[in-house]
């Protein structure tokens, strides 16, 4: 039995949980069941959330058949297997939704242009090395595991800077040279002398802009827009107890430890008072937020110290987690955007540019080889098993 108040029901997710959240809230199938959404880290317009009928057809064609599960009504001949599904791939890439008619109507990106989604009350945000984590998974062969703790100049230069980003665009957006250009020229270090730390960070703020930030961005500003009260996070806090090297950064993930509570174990961690009351704030303003839909509202009537504003279109304001010494140190509690800039190069500039040359971004981001199928495969699914392990530290 269910127990709770079915008028005050959060769906909460992050990652693939927060693109199926998102989901939610462009189903018309699924609007009538719940209050509030809290997305972290993803959402439905991602370019690994979906794929079309087509591929997905294709797909279980082969599997059927390489499982020999009877004869198939299909031809195989009409379904070009090679380019679209080899098995080999099937038992590491995810099965994800597809547009259907009846579940999901159309694009995300078309829902959120026109409107078309449940406007509600909304909690998104983002973390601030969101891509990291998956590019030392792709680029396996310049992180070796020799020198991973050690080591910081794993892309020394813009020789390997390029070579890095030819291993992880989508094989059809590196084959489009008006799109590689603008995606090198938005995201080249410039200020002089360049590090190698410039380089990595470049690779990991391209990746994380594109298949993170920017989508969780446009669907709070879709919210927003649209009449929805709409919270926006942006997590910059390095954990002392994070086990990855330092110059990994802020994690994709990571907020998770915070929100259900770990720094206060301290049986079985060491996180500083500091963090222990940053978890305490994560927890306030998630719970006050399924409450009643306002982060900062207490049970008791009063309202938080540090105020979370709205995020809206014309402030596009959002709060930074982060512990207090930063904030002392010269941190903004409240920012704007955040990525501005990157975001409406992907989401605007780039689309139009494309456009301009008769090019469609949407197919040019989604309509991927085998290859760079497989890619997207090692980005996100390699770290759920880790994931997984790192999350059995709740566990008593």
């Amino acid at each position: 039995m269910f127990g709770g108040d079915p008028n005050k029901v959060t769906l909460f997710g992050e990652s693939a949980g927060a693109a199926s959240v998102s989901m939610h809230l462009l189903s018309p199938k699924s609007a009538p069941y719940f209050q509030r959404a809290i997305v972290e880290s993803g959402s439905a317009t991602v370019p690994w959330a979906l794929e079309s009928r087509q591929v997905a057809i294709a797909r279980s064609v082969a599997l059927y058949e390489d499982m020999r599960c009877g004869n198939m009504s299909k031809d195989p001949q009409n379904w070009d297997l090679e380019k679209w599904a080899p098995v080999m791939e099937f038992v590491d890439f995810p099965w994800v939704p597809v547009i259907d008619g009846d579940f999901l109507i159309e694009q995300p990106t078309t829902s959120l242009k026109n409107g078309n989604f449940k406007v509600t009350q909304l909690l998104a945000g983002s973390n601030r090395e969101e891509a990291i984590y998956f590019i030392v998974y792709q680029l396996g062969d310049i992180f070796p595991p020799s020198d991973f703790f050690v080591k910081k100049d794993f892309v020394k230069n813009r020789e390997d800077w390029l070579r890095s980003i030819s291993n992880l665009l989508p094989r059809q957006m590196l084959k489009a040279p008006l799109a590689l250009a603008s995606i090198i020229h938005e995201y080249e270090p410039t200020e002089l002398p360049i590090k190698p730390s410039d380089w990595l960070n470049a690779l990991d703020k391209m990746l994380g802009d594109l298949q993170f930030t920017c989508n969780v961005n446009e669907i709070a500003l879709a919210n927003s827009m649209n009449g929805g009260d709409t919270y926006y996070y942006y997590f910059t806090h390095r954990a002392t107890q994070q086990t990855w090297p330092e110059w990994m950064g802020v994690l994709h993930g990571y907020e998770i430890n915070f929100i259900f509570g770990e720094p206060l174990n301290t049986e079985r961690f060491k996180y500083t008072k500091e963090e222990q009351e940053l978890s305490y704030r994560f927890m306030r303003y998630w719970a006050n937020f399924a409450r009643t839909g306002n982060p900062n509202k207490n049970p008791d009537g009063t309202y938080t110290a540090d105020v979370w504003p709205m995020y809206t279109q014309a402030s596009m304001q959002y709060i930074n987690l982060t512990v207090e010494s930063d904030y002392s140190a010269g941190a903004s509690r409240i920012g704007v955007g955040p990525r501005r800039k990157q975001c409406s190069f992907w989401k605007k500039l780039l689309p139009n540019l494309m456009a301009a040359v008769g090019l469609s971004y949407h197919q040019t981001l989604h309509h991927l080889s085998a290859a760079g199928y497989q890619e997207l495969i090692s980005l996100m699914i390699r770290p759920w098993t880790a994931f997984a392990t790192h999350c059995s530290s709740f566990d008593g």
